[in-house]
């Protein structure tokens, strides 16, 4: 089943954008009468009947809707600094969005190579992502934002806040130790090339950050991250 993605359709659009007419029209070839299938990046997925095709907008009509759709027990927030090469972070997002991640924050530390960080492409990786691995719901991509503005942040009181480095740290426990027991929210922040520094790791232990190891293998920001990701996931099912 080929998925199409429209964020408008929940609000009452009845109609796809030109690049998924395009895609929908003289790609897959579909015509008027043929029910295709629509995600609108919230969680929902709409049956639709086309009533007129148009590679620059067609038009369709909703006759059924699954909400939850490819959904998973669990809300994870990945806030996750972007190394010197972006490809290896859109290859993160991706996948990361296959197996099931709700957001992610790209960060940038003390010790950060890549300052700036420019969302566009990866919010349409997202997208694809989502489309590809039948998931109704998009994840949220987020401005870049510094460590220590996420260390601080407020979450809901069930939320597990888990940040993973290499250095020894007091209280360090590993990430199945960590993910022991099921809850509802996790956040998990995996920092850049050259790790958290020391006021970092402080600032983490102050505001009730839990220290965790991914295992002894030193692993690349985007390897380290998708194993954090995968290891809820497995934790869930």
């Amino acid at each position: 089943m080929e998925l199409f993605f429209s964020r408008e359709i929940a609000s009452g659009a009845r109609e796809l954008d030109r690049q998924e007419s395009v895609h929908c029209i003289k790609v897959l070839r579909h015509r008027q009468g043929d029910t295709i299938h629509v995600i609108d990046g919230c969680g929902n997925l709409y049956e639709c009947r086309i009533i007129s095709v148009d590679p620059s907008a067609t038009r369709f009509e909703v006759t059924g809707v699954i909400e939850g759709y490819g959904s998973h027990p669990y809300n994870l927030t990945m806030a996750v600094a972007p190394p010197k090469n972006i490809d290896r972070y859109e290859w993160f997002c991706e996948k990361a969005t296959e197996i099931g991640v709700d957001t992610i924050v790209p960060l940038v530390g003390d010790y950060s190579e890549r300052k700036v960080f420019k969302g566009d492409r990866c919010e349409r990786i997202l997208i694809s992502a989502a489309k590809q691995s039948h998931k109704g719901a998009v994840p949220t991509l987020e401005p870049l934002t510094a460590v220590r503005e996420m260390l601080v942040r407020d979450f809901a009181p069930d939320t597990r806040k888990l940040i993973c480095y290499c250095g020894e740290s007091e209280g360090k426990i590993s990430v199945r130790e960590a993910l022991s027991s099921a809850a509802a929210n996790y956040i998990i922040m995996i920092g850049p090339e050259g790790d958290f520094s020391r006021e970092e790791i402080a600032l983490a232990l102050e505001h009730g950050w839990t220290p965790v190891s991914l295992g002894d293998s030193r692993l690349r920001i985007e390897t380290a991250a998708l194993t954090a990701t995968a290891a809820v996931y497995l934790h869930s099912i």
